[in-house]
């Protein structure tokens, strides 16, 4: 194919266009696995969801408001009120109105507005932010820091194990927002009042108030035993010191407890869920609003049914799932890693039945309808059968198991779709039985290393090695065995991300390997196309002054992927934080030197924690596709271009560029390409078509509603340039033909 060079100016207009466009949630690709078409593919994953009921978009259904423990993440749905098992929308549109937040976070509507606010966890322990609503939407701000009750003189902050999660519910049934939470030495749950009711009409309190008395250190008058997940009742409240002494020493690195009146009898009952057991403790309250007494307790729960079992820390929450006006139970683990991360969401119908209230439902309550890969999901498009069409494969971490370590899995999703309309399809999830090998954190990569035409594959993995594995099939991959363990001796040290690509310009592709400590090693080859060879030796152990460690991580995880752009290499690199930074590559500056920061935070969107990219144009409409996997294990996509108009951001739509970028498709194109406004009628536009000098070239056009079809059966194989103009706006874009 003829080369051309496009003029400077034009460059620098792509370069910059392709810069500053938005980033869109893709949301509508179909997926099917085990023969099941996805509800809700796309959503990214969950690991230890917390569950709250909110009302998102005012119309007086209670949605879902999910933040998972691990990555910090915000996940937002909407009720659509077919009260099923499919009754939530996934909404990402909402998210983005929540602020930071960490550990923990739980809806609750402390001063009764009818708006919901948000108790989350702060250093030693709780903040509150307000909810409001402003020009319609949602609004959050802080007003408290940190949760204090009065003793004596001083305010003292009220407590919290950032591992645990407390309760906030009317303890005393008196119309207010009360706390339950372990105590600092633990073994008993203390008891905060609200004391915006007992002072109603003083003008130090009023409905917003958030003052606090310390009633009780061990309410309920019962202890947890340091030595198992049992419970010691009647047990008489002289301070924390005496208790823990009457129960075999304090016992606290982590409990998760949830409120809630199972009997209906006017008082509050916990679940009590408690680090490195896979049970909740039922305790009954025979007391009453203004006195609490456990006089039971019980492992196995609801013993009527299906009890609870969720490795290994589990957590309990409430939310009509069904719209019956009925709380119903949601089960997830609560840890930051180790715990259940597939089939971790349980749900308990609530019957209204004094003889059994919770009936067992199901293991996966929403996360059936996405793609879950475990934990540390890591995607790269790849045309695994030669057909043209990209199809993904993503690696992992692995997915828990009981009492044994992590493993890897090698999933491959073949694109069933077309050029223009990707579909994927689940052919496997552990491709060629990948987990026999044993691998932790498998990042594949894949490239021509041995120039026999075939893609062959890189992995890398936990201990920072590669591991290479020869293609030998023909049009569709196969990768059968691992040919060369510990490729070259090549060790980065620890979670080694491999990219293939020839950096130097030299026809020959190296090697580039993202490290846990957030920086990159270049290893270039000094071989040939056949025999490659790469010097464990000779290696850049610090590419471009690459460093995706940010403040407040200890770790990177950095990610690499790299995209001709123009003219230009650029980097894209994933990172722990789970933003993907962006880098100008200067190649004189391979072997040493730094490379100029072009974005940390390319995406502007929160996907989670240990981000990584793939970058590919699935729909050859000329704007490139971002597959993201992340640490709840789940997919993510993103574009240049808007696929789903909800998707877009509440209250942000003022930030889309005033020209929408334009689909080009296909391109490459043969003897005709289409162009395409989301939403936008081009039948009467002018369209012209433009070579590299800005010459006009000839095309027959044909004009829709829906999009404007140029014939270039007359043109010669290069690029151009197509120009339409609608309204008096201009929209252009580039086009590559191939002959």
């Amino acid at each position: 194919m003829q080369k051309f060079i496009l003029p400077g100016f034009l460059l620098f207009l792509f370069q910059i266009g392709f810069s500053q466009t938005p980033k869109y949630r893709v949301l509508s690709i179909p997926v099917e696995r085990n023969t099941i078409n996805l509800r809700q593919p796309w959503v990214g994953g969950m690991n230890s969801p917390q569950f709250s009921a909110i009302d998102l978009n005012g119309d007086n259904h209670k949605d879902l408001f999910v933040f998972d423990r691990v990555g910090d993440k915000v996940l937002t749905y909407i009720n659509n009120g077919s009260g099923t098992d499919s009754a939530f929308d996934y909404a990402p549109q909402y998210e983005h109105l929540f602020p930071g937040l960490s550990a923990w976070a739980l809806i609750r509507d402390y001063n009764n507005d009818g708006v919901p606010d948000i108790f989350a966890h702060a250093n030693s322990g709780s903040m509150v932010f307000k909810g409001s609503i402003q020009n319609g939407l949602l609004h959050f701000d802080t007003v408290s820091p940190l949760l204090m009750f009065r003793d004596a003189q001083f305010d003292v902050n009220i407590w919290t194990n950032i591992a645990d999660i407390p309760v906030f519910t009317d303890v005393n049934f008196d119309g207010d927002i009360d706390v339950l939470t372990y105590g600092v030495t633990g073994g008993t749950v203390e008891y905060y009042e609200n004391q915006t009711m007992e002072h109603v009409g003083d003008l130090h309190y009023h409905v917003d108030s958030l003052k606090y008395l310390a009633v009780t250190y061990c309410w309920g008058n019962f202890v947890q035993n340091s030595q198992s997940n049992s419970i010691v009742l009647n047990q008489s409240c002289k301070g924390i010191s005496g208790m823990a002494s009457q129960a075999e020493g304090a016992r606290h690195s982590g409990n998760a407890i949830f409120g809630f009146d199972d009997k209906n009898d006017h008082d509050i009952d916990l679940l009590n869920g408690n680090i490195g057991y896979d049970n909740l403790v039922m305790l009954e309250n025979g007391g009453d609003s203004s006195f609490a007494n456990i006089t039971m307790w019980d492992s196995i729960y609801p013993a009527c049914n299906t009890p609870i079992t969720m490795p290994t820390y589990p957590a309990a929450f409430g939310a009509d799932v069904n719209n019956d006006g009925l709380e119903d139970l949601l089960i997830s683990p609560n840890v930051y890693a180790g715990g259940r991360d597939v089939k971790n969401v349980m749900l308990y119908k609530n019957k209204n039945n004094q003889l059994c209230n919770y009936e067992y439902q199901s293991d996966s309550f929403l996360v059936h309808e996405m793609l879950d890969f475990g934990t540390d999901s890591k995607p790269v498009f790849f045309d695994f059968n030669g057909d043209g069409l990209k199809d993904i494969i993503v690696g992992n971490y692995g997915y828990f198991r009981p009492y044994q370590t992590y493993k890897s899995t090698l999933a491959y999703y073949e694109n069933t779709g077309t050029a223009t309309q990707p579909k994927f399809k689940m052919r496997t999830e552990d491709y060629s039985n990948f987990s026999s090998y044993l691998l932790v954190a498998s990042h594949p990569a894949f490239g021509d290393l041995d120039g026999d035409g075939h893609q062959d594959m890189l992995v890398g993995e936990l201990n920072g090695y590669l591991q290479f594995f020869k293609n030998t099939g023909t049009t569709v991959a196969n990768f059968a065995a691992m040919t060369t363990p510990q490729y070259f001796g090549i060790d980065v040290g620890q979670y080694s991300a491999p990219f293939i690509y020839d950096m130097n310009g030299d026809s020959l592709l190296d090697i580039i390997v993202g490290k846990k400590d957030g920086k990159i090693s270049y290893f270039w080859n000094m071989g040939t196309k056949t025999a490659p060879v790469f010097n464990k030796d000779s290696v850049n152990t610090y590419l471009g002054g690459v460093n995706v460690t940010v403040s407040g991580y200890t770790e990177g995880d950095a990610q690499p992927f790299v995209v001709k752009e123009g003219n230009n290499l650029e980097l894209y690199v994933g990172s722990s934080k789970g933003s993907i930074f962006k880098y100008h590559v200067n190649p004189n500056n391979l072997r040493s030197g730094t490379f100029a920061v072009a974005d940390v935070d390319f995406l502007k969107s929160d996907v989670g924690s240990k981000a990584t990219v793939s970058i590919a144009d699935i729909n050859n409409d000329g704007l490139m596709e971002y597959l993201v996997g992340n640490s709840r294990g789940g997919l993510l996509m993103y574009s240049d271009s808007l696929w789903d108009t909800a998707t877009l951001p509440l209250g942000l739509e003022n930030t889309l560029p005033d020209n929408p970028p334009m689909k080009i498709y296909p391109n490459p194109a043969r003897d005709y390409f289409v162009c395409a406004l989301q939403g936008i009628d081009l039948t009467a536009a002018k369209a012209e078509l433009l070579n590299i000098v800005g010459e006009q070239m000839p095309a027959d056009v044909k004009q829709s509603s829906n999009g404007i079809a140029l014939s270039t059966t007359a043109l010669s194989s290069g690029f151009y340039i197509v120009r339409v103009t609608q309204e008096g706006k201009t929209y252009t874009g580039k086009i590559l033909i191939e002959r």
